[in-house]
C-alpha cells in the first residue's frame, strides 16, 4: 500500500508571513505562502504522518484538486515522497540524510550499501571511523593495520584498558563484526599492489581511507588514481601543529594536485624534528572530516577538502584543493 509521507524533520512553521520551512537553518529556511495558508498548513499536519491515497481522499476540509496540487507540489520539491512498503518509524540518521535538500534516504540508502569501505591504519582517526561510518549506514568495511594496542594508545584512539595486547584490527572487528561485515588484516602494507591484491582486486565500489602516517603509501595510491588503477576515491586525513585536514581524491584532477603536497611533505619530514602530538580532539575532529566528505561524496556534492585549526577555531570545507 502506498503512503505519502511529509519530510516533517524539515520543521514546518506557520507565521503570520507565511509557512516557513527549514526553520532555524538562516540558509536554507524560505516562506510559502497560498491563497490560504491555514487550510494548507492544517493539510500539512493531516500527512505529518504517513497516509494512504483512501486517507487522503477521506480528507474534506480542501478539495481532491488542492489536495492533489499540494502533493505534487511537496514532491516536485523534494519535502515528501511516495513511499511503497509498510512505514517504520525513522532513524534520526533517516531524517538527517532527508534534510539535505532533494535527498530522499531511501535513494542513499540503495547507494550506501553497495559500498565497501577500506580503512588502512587503525590509530588515531583510523579507530574511529567504523563507528562514525556505520551510523551513516555503511555496512561493510575492509580493516588493516598491523599493530596491537598499546597502554599509550588509549588517550587518544577508540580502544579500551582490557584490549591492550590485542591487535587493533580483532578488536574493532570483535566490537562490531556482529552487526556489520568486516573483513580484518593483521598487517602493514606499502603500496597500491599490496592494497589491491589484499582485498582480492578494487572495484569502483571501493572507498580507500589512508589513515596511516605512511606518506610513501599515500603517494602509491595518489600515482595509481593517477594511473586509472583505481576508480572510486581515496581519502586521507593526518594533522599537524593544532591543525587536522582531511582530503577526497576522486577523480585525476585532484590526484595531480595532492601528489606535490605529498612529496613537498616527504621532503620536509626528511630533514625536520617531529613528535606526534595527536590528541582526541584530532581524532573526532579527523573522523568527522572524513565521514562528512565520504558523506558528501555519496550525495554528490564538490567537497574534496576539510581543514580545522584548533588556536583559531576555523573548520571549513572546501570544493578546490
Amino acid at each position: 500500500m502506498k503512503q505519502f509521507r511529509l519530510k516533517s524533520e524539515l520543521i514546518w512553521m506557520k507565521k503570520e508571513t507565511g509557512i516557513e520551512i527549514y526553520h532555524g537553518n538562516n540558509r536554507l529556511n524560505m516562506l510559502i505562502n497560498t491563497d490560504d495558508n491555514d487550510a494548507f498548513f492544517s493539510f500539512l499536519q493531516f500527512i505529518s504522518t504517513a497516509k494512504s491515497r483512501e486517507e487522503i481522499n477521506s480528507y474534506t476540509s480542501i478539495s481532491q484538486i488542492q489536495k492533489d496540487d499540494i502533493l505534487l507540489f511537496l514532491e516536485k520539491k523534494g519535502y515528501g515522497y511516495w513511499i511503497s512498503d509498510t512505514l517504520k518509524p525513522l532513524t534520526r540518521t533517516e531524517m538527517f540524510i532527508n534534510t539535505f535538500p532533494q535527498t530522499f534516504y531511501q535513494n542513499y540508502e540503495i547507494k550506501v550499501s553497495n559500498q565497501r569501505i577500506i580503512i588502512i591504519g587503525l590509530g588515531t582517526a583510523g579507530s574511529y571511523l567504523v563507528e562514525a561510518l556505520s551510523k551513516l549506514k555503511f555496512n561493510h568495511f575492509v580493516l588493516i593495520d598491523g599493530d596491537s594496542i598499546e597502554e599509550k594508545n588509549l588517550e587518544a584512539q577508540n580502544y579500551l584498558v582490557n584490549e591492550i595486547g590485542k591487535y587493533k584490527v580483532e578488536s574493532l572487528n570483535d566490537r562490531y563484526v556482529e552487526k556489520h561485515q568486516i573483513t580484518p588484516h593483521r598487517k602493514f602494507i606499502a603500496n597500491y599492489e599490496e592494497l589491491n591484491r589484499l582485498v582480492g582486486g578494487l572495484t569502483d565500489k571501493d572507498i580507500i581511507i589512508n589513515a596511516s602516517d605512511d606518506h610513501e603509501l599515500m603517494l602509491s595510491l595518489t600515482q595509481a588514481k593517477v594511473d586509472n588503477k583505481i576508480n572510486g576515491p581515496i581519502l586521507v586525513c593526518g594533522y599537524g601543529v593544532l591543525a587536522q585536514t582531511a582530503y577526497l581524491i576522486k577523480n585525476q584532477q585532484t590526484a595531480i594536485k595532492f601528489i606535490d603536497k605529498i612529496k613537498s611533505l616527504i621532503i620536509s619530514k626528511k630533514d625536520g624534528i617531529i613528535a606526534n602530538s595527536g590528541s582526541v580532539l584530532n581524532a573526532f575532529l579527523g573522523t568527522y572530516m572524513v565521514s562528512k566528505l565520504v558523506l558528501d561524496y555519496m550525495l554528490e556534492k564538490e567537497t574534496v577538502l576539510a581543514y580545522g585549526n584548533f588556536e583559531t577555531n576555523e573548520i571549513r570545507f572546501d570544493c578546490k584543493l
